[in-house]
């Protein structure tokens, strides 16, 4: 299974970020998507976007708890 990288608002728009590629590695997907949404709330603190890993098949994967 291959992850990608997207970034996605609060009306649901998103876009694939295409400089991350992909990787089979699921911790590693999510791991790129907590770092990117901490740099987002340093650089956009009132933004609403967030950053969001999904799976070959559109699925947004979720962080453990």
């Amino acid at each position: 299974m291959s992850y990608t990288i997207w970034r996605v608002s609060p009306d649901g728009e998103s876009f694939q970020l295409t400089n991350m590629g992909s990787t089979a590695n699921k911790e590693r997907a999510l791991e790129k998507v907590r770092s990117l949404n901490e740099r987002l709330r340093q650089s956009e603190p009132q933004g609403s976007d967030r950053f969001v890993a999904r799976d070959q098949n559109g699925k947004e994967l979720k962080s453990p708890a």
